[in-house]
């Protein structure tokens, strides 16, 4: 189940995940099969009530391509910015445009903790973005501009209304 936006796991730093302690594989296959299930392109530990730094992102449609993501960094930020519609399997309906870093490179381990260093850009680099932010505790509303926020949340109404309807 997918906690929704006033959740108060969401609003808090998570804490690094444990490769002794924990089972990185069967948290992967969960964030995995939920990111499916629902159709969402990344889906963040904290999402499913696991305040733990781990994440998955790839194509609901390719199930192998997806991969896991475990005490992320990153360590360089481009300079240049993208506006860019952004949605969140916490906000449902909601779909706000934000500005982020076009390329990013990152540090991070994957389920079977082997460290991977590479450089995202484009719609990748924005969906790590957007997921590292859950396991800061922040969420895509904290990082709209009010007249982005307030079009997304009349957007939300109206689609609200029309789903009312039919």
């Amino acid at each position: 189940m997918i906690l929704l936006s006033d959740h108060p796991i969401l609003k808090q730093e998570c804490v690094p995940f444990d490769f002794e302690q924990d089972n990185a594989k069967e948290l992967f296959e969960t964030l995995r099969d939920e990111m499916i299930k629902h159709r969402g392109v990344g889906l963040s530990a904290p999402q499913i009530g696991i305040p733990v730094r781990a994440f998955v992102i790839g194509n609901p449609d390719v199930k192998e391509d997806i991969i896991g993501v475990f005490n992320p960094t990153i360590t360089n930020y481009d300079e240049e910015k993208v506006t860019y519609e952004e949605g969140c399997l916490s906000f449902p309906g909601m779909y706000i445009k934000i500005s982020r870093p076009r390329a990013i490179r990152v540090r991070y381990a994957d389920w079977n903790a082997d460290v991977n260093s590479t450089r995202y850009e484009g719609y990748t680099a924005r969906i790590f973005q957007h997921e590292y932010d859950h396991l800061n505790g922040m969420t895509f509303i904290q990082r709209a501009n009010r007249y982005h926020l307030e079009k997304a949340k009349k957007q939300k109404v109206k689609l609200d209304r029309m789903l009312k309807v039919t």
